[in-house]
């Protein structure tokens, strides 16, 4: 039998790291360790696969990787991963996470199971996941007297919880695609150690340059709503990625929850795109490890701007009043003797007023839930993932050039009004079409391009009036159009202008 690194795993501590245990080793009087809330599993080469799996392999192309497996040249349909069980600090509350590639055809589901004072509760699901179709937290929970999810959070009902197990299963409906499990891991809020109380053993002065964006002046339809996605878009775009909010949007919709805001899904999203990511509860430290490795950090967060608004956490700067948000922290710094927490806030009105500084005891009570996106580096090997899968397709003119018919693989696509204006609730057709004007401007991303958003007709062209668009933009000498779909490829044309 081999030596299973399953069986170990990665246990990641709230903050203090092997800085705070060196010390604590060199004390006289030991005190003792702190348990780790969260526990990873992201390298599966070593596993007994007879021992916790059932019908899945290790990639061919990635020995840390777990695909279903192959009778002759077709998959199975459905293969699953049980996690040994692990302890934990106590517990009411638990977010489970997962990287995973899920081509057409193909989905993943979740679930875990706590122990709660000697008894274990029943595998509860986080539903079914797939970046090209449909996705779904789940809308009627398994009966347990232990334990419930609500969409994206396995709450206990009572008692204490001290041990967690984790489930993965890997769907094929096409016989030639699997999927690629490449992560699984459970957060807990800990009862008996309070994530607000800042212990500042990690002393970190750096903001990393971090693309922001409003989601203020994206897509109306979506603006409201897509904190979450938007979040990930700046902190995946730091990197090497360059995909637009209302591409991650629309590869993050929980249909069950009728919303983009699912923090699992969220950072699947990114583990998606090939990012090594997950949510985490943790505290500032948390944050201060992370912005010191180089990686900024989204966070849950409630605030008002009206400091005699006695219902929320009051941050002077802030740009309204939200009952829920995320934000990305990009870094920490001290101005004339005060600490600031350095932040890309899309409720912000424009993407250069999103970089704000927030005073640190401020944002500490606004982030209340001490929930994070934290999204590392790619994984080696999937960079191809890093942009969202575009096709180039023709747009035909009209003959006045006011409406463009988009001609894909030889054939006419139609986007019809309903898709651009599918809103509540958001459905398969969501669609959203946007066109940015080359007109000599460079920027970091293209999500950073001054975008429009256009309508279509009702024989499913893009509205688009050339001359008035050259009238008004006489150095303008191209359009570029993308249609972005619910969970499928983002279609791109570009039309050429005639220089002025």
């Amino acid at each position: 039998m081999k030596r299973s690194k399953f069986l170990l795993g990665t246990m990641i501590g709230l903050a203090a790291g092997l800085a705070a245990l060196y010390y604590q080793r060199n004390t006289h009087a030991l005190a003792p360790r702190v348990k780790p809330n969260t526990k990873v599993f992201d390298d599966f080469s070593a596993i007994d696969l007879g021992e916790f799996t059932d019908h899945l392999t290790v990639a061919a192309a990635d020995s840390t990787a777990l695909v279903l497996k192959q009778h002759g040249d077709a998959y199975v349909s459905e293969g699953s991963l049980t996690t040994p069980a692990f302890d934990l600090p106590q517990f009411h509350s638990l977010v489970a996470s997962w990287n995973a590639l899920t081509p057409i055809g193909t989905s993943v589901e979740v679930e875990a199971r706590v122990n709660v004072d000697g008894y274990w509760s029943n595998w509860h699901s986080w539903g079914l996941w797939s970046t090209t179709a449909l996705s779904s937290s789940v809308t009627q929970d398994v009966d347990d007297t232990l334990a419930a999810i609500n969409t994206d959070t396995l709450q206990v009902k009572k008692g204490n919880a001290t041990k967690a197990q984790l489930r993965v299963h890997l769907h094929t409906s096409d016989p030639r695609q699997t999927p690629v499990l490449k992560l699984v891991a459970a957060s807990v809020k800990p009862l008996k150690r309070d994530l607000m109380v800042d212990r500042h053993s990690t002393d970190v002065d750096r903001v990393i340059a971090t693309p922001a964006y409003s989601q203020e002046i994206r897509d109306p339809k979506l603006a409201p709503g897509i904190c979450s996605p938007t979040t990930v878009s700046m902190a995946v775009n730091r990197q090497n990625a360059d995909i637009l909010p209302e591409e991650a949007a629309l590869r993050n919709l929980d249909e069950a929850y009728g919303g983009f805001g699912n923090w699992s899904f969220s950072t699947a999203l990114a583990g998606s795109l090939g990012y090594h990511a997950y949510t985490a509860y943790t505290d500032l430290d948390g944050l201060r490890q992370q912005i010191s490795d180089g990686y900024p950090v989204g966070v849950s967060v409630q605030y008002t701007k009206n400091p005699e608004n006695g219902d929320l956490p009051y941050v002077e700067n802030a740009p309204g009043d939200t009952q829920g948000h995320l934000l990305l922290v990009t870094g920490f710094t001290k101005l004339d003797g005060v600490d600031y927490v350095a932040v890309n806030d899309s409720y912000a009105a424009t993407d250069d007023s999103a970089k704000r500084l927030y005073r640190l005891e401020q944002f500490s009570e606004a982030w209340h839930s001490r929930l994070a996106y934290i999204i590392g580096a790619n994984y080696a090997g999937y960079e191809r993932l890093m942009q969202p899968h575009r096709v180039a397709v023709e747009l035909i003119p009209n003959d006045t050039h006011t409406a463009f018919q988009i001609r894909m693989r030889d054939r006419n696509y139609a986007v019809t009004p309903d898709m651009i204006h599918q809103d509540d609730p958001f459905g398969a057709h969501t669609t959203t079409i946007a066109y940015t004007l080359d007109e000599g401007k460079t920027t970091e991303t293209t999500a950073q391009q001054h975008f429009d958003y256009a309508d279509v007709d009702d024989q499913g062209r893009i509205k688009l009036d050339v001359e008035q668009i050259q009238k008004a933009h006489p150095n303008a000498t191209m359009i570029t159009v993308y249609v972005a779909r619910l969970a499928a490829s983002t279609l791109v044309g570009k039309i050429s202008l005639d220089p002025k």
